[in-house]
C-alpha cells in the first residue's frame, strides 16, 4: 500500500518505532521477573503485588513532572538519556541478582514446586530490599520520559497517517508488553540476572535507534511567557535545542494535560471508562501469573496467559489498519469494550487455565483497533508541544487506578482467593464497557476523515 511506503520509507518511523520496541520488550522482561523474585523471595503475594503498586505510585507522581520535560525539551535527547539509564539501572540489577541470590534452592519461601524461581545463599534476605531500591529508580525514570516516544510519534509521523500508525505502535506495545511474559519465563529458566541483562542490551540498542531519528517536530523558540512557536518542518535534519526553558517548571502547567483531560465531558468521560479497563485487566492478568506461579508450574508456563493474549492481539492487529479507515470508529471502540468486558469475565469463570487464554484471547481482538481510534483522535486534539502534558495526565490517572487495582488484588488474592477477586476485577470491566457504550458522541464517531465535522458537532474540546 502507498500508505506502508510513504509512513516506512517517507518518515523516520522506522528508526522511532526500533527505538520504542526496544524499550517495551525490555521494560516487560524487568515487569515480570520482578514480581516472582518478590514472589519467592517473601512467600507473599501481597508483598509481590505491593511493590509493584509502590512503583505505580512513584511514577504517577512524577509523571506531572515528566509531562513538563516531554513538552519543554528536545525529545530526542531525552529518548537518549532514557535508554542510558535503562542501561545502568538494568547492569545494577543484574549484579544484585547475581551477588545476593546466586545460590538456588530446591523449593522458593512460600512458593510450591521446584520450578519457581528461588534464592539462596547468606544475603538471600537482602535481595528483596535491593530488587525494591532499583525497580523504584526505574520508576523514577519511567515517570520522567518513559511518555517521551509516544509524545514524539506525531511529530514523526503526519496527523493523516496517524491512525494506520497507531494501529501498528499500539498493537506491537501490547503485545510485547503481554509476550513478555514467556520470554522471561524462558530467559529465567537460563538465569536469575538474565531478563536483566537483556534488557541492559536492548536499552543500548533503542538509544543508536533513537540516534538515528533526524526528521521530526521539535520545539523552535521559546518566548518569556513559556509559549514556543511551532516548528513543522520535519525535514529538518539539524538537531534544535534552543526549546529549553529557561523559567523553572510550574506546577500549573504540569497539570494542564490532567485538567484538559477531566474538564471536558467527552474526554472526562472516557479516561474514566480507560482508567477501569487499564486497572482491572492489568490486574487480573498479574494475579494470575502469580496463581500459576504458585501452583508449581514451569516459568514458562506463568507466561502463558499472557501469550494467549498476545496471539489475540497479533490477530487483531492484523486486521486493524484496514479496518481504522473503512469501519466508523465509534462501532470499534465499542466492540473492543464489550469484547474486554465479556472476555475477561469468561476467563475469571473457567476453571482451567487453557480455558482462560482461550477467553482473554478473545477479548483483545478488537483492542488494537479500537486503540488506534482513540489514540489518533487524541493526537489530533491536542497541539504537538501539549502531547508530553496530555500523556502525563493521562499516565497519572490509568497508572494510579492500576496502582489501586493491584494493591487490592493482591490482598483480595491472600484473604478471599484468587477466584472470587478475579470475578470483582472482571465485574469492573463490565461496569466500564457499560460506561463508554452511554457516550453517543464516543460510539457515532465516524472513520478518520470526517472527524473534524464530529467534533465540531459535539463540541469536543481541543488543547
Amino acid at each position: 500500500m502507498a500508505s506502508d511506503t510513504e509512513l516506512w520509507r517517507g518518515t523516520d518511523y522506522g528508526w522511532w518505532l526500533a527505538a520504542d520496541t526496544s524499550g517495551a520488550v525490555g521494560a516487560s522482561l524487568i515487569a515480570f521477573a520482578v514480581p516472582l523474585m518478590m514472589l519467592a523471595t517473601t512467600g507473599s503475594s501481597a508483598a509481590a503485588t505491593t511493590t509493584e503498586s509502590i512503583c505505580v505510585v512513584v511514577q504517577t507522581v512524577l509523571g506531572l513532572a515528566g509531562g513538563v520535560i516531554q513538552d519543554r525539551y528536545d525529545r530526542r535527547t531525552l529518548m537518549l538519556i532514557w535508554g542510558a539509564s535503562g542501561v545502568v539501572l538494568s547492569a545494577v540489577a543484574a549484579a544484585a541478582v547475581m551477588l545476593f541470590g546466586n545460590a538456588p534452592k530446591t523449593s522458593g519461601h512460600g512458593v510450591n514446586g521446584a520450578n519457581a524461581p528461588a534464592f539462596g545463599g547468606p544475603y538471600a534476605h537482602v535481595l528483596p530490599i535491593a530488587l525494591l531500591c532499583i525497580v523504584v529508580l526505574f520508576s523514577v525514570r519511567d515517570g520522567l520520559l518513559e511518555n517521551t516516544s509516544n509524545a514524539m510519534l506525531r511529530g514523526v509521523v503526519p496527523d493523516e497517517q496517524l491512525p494506520h500508525a497507531m494501529a501498528l505502535n499500539d498493537a506491537r506495545d501490547s503485545t510485547v508488553t503481554l509476550a513478555g511474559g514467556p520470554l522471561g519465563g524462558l530467559l529465567m529458566t537460563v538465569g536469575h540476572a538474565v531478563p536483566f541483562l537483556t534488557s541492559a542490551v536492548l536499552s543500548v540498542l533503542g538509544m543508536v535507534s533513537a540516534w538515528r531519528i533526524r526528521r521530526y517536530w521539535k520545539r523552535a523558540t521559546v518566548d518569556d511567557s513559556g509559549h514556543s512557536g511551532n516548528a513543522d518542518d520535519a525535514a529538518d535534519d539539524a538537531i534544535d535545542v534552543s526549546g529549553a526553558i529557561t523559567a523553572a517548571p510550574r506546577w500549573r502547567d504540569a497539570l494542564d494535560g490532567m485538567i484538559w483531560l477531566l474538564h471536558d465531558r467527552f474526554q472526562r468521560h472516557l479516561i474514566i471508562a480507560a482508567t477501569m479497563v487499564t486497572g482491572a485487566s492489568n490486574a487480573f492478568l498479574l494475579l494470575t501469573a502469580l496463581d500459576i506461579s504458585q501452583g508449581g508450574s514451569q516459568l514458562i508456563s506463568v507466561g502463558f496467559i499472557n501469550a494467549a493474549s498476545a496471539v489475540g492481539m497479533l490477530l487483531g492487529a492484523l486486521m486493524a489498519s484496514q479496518l481504522v479507515n473503512r469501519v466508523p470508529g465509534g462501532v470499534l471502540v465499542g466492540v473492543m469494550f464489550a469484547l474486554l468486558a465479556a472476555g475477561f469475565t469468561g476467563a475469571a469463570l473457567v476453571p482451567s487455565m487453557v480455558g482462560k487464554a482461550i477467553f482473554v484471547a478473545c477479548s483483545v481482538l478488537a483492542l488494537p483497533a479500537g486503540n488506534a481510534v482513540l489514540g489518533g483522535l487524541s493526537n489530533t486534539l491536542v497541539g504537538k508541544d501539549k502531547l508530553g502534558r496530555v500523556g502525563a495526565g493521562s499516565m497519572v490517572l490509568q497508572y494510579g487506578a492500576y496502582g489501586v487495582a493491584v494493591a487490592l488484588a493482591g490482598w483480595g488474592m491472600q484473604t478471599i482467593g484468587y477466584g472470587p477477586t478475579c470475578l470483582i476485577l472482571a465485574t469492573v470491566l463490565v461496569a466500564a464497557a457499560a460506561y463508554a457504550l452511554t457516550m453517543r458522541s464516543l460510539i457515532t464517531l465516524p472513520t478518520p476523515d470526517r472527524w473534524a465535522e464530529h467534533i465540531q458537532r459535539w463540541s469536543i474540546a481541543q488543547f
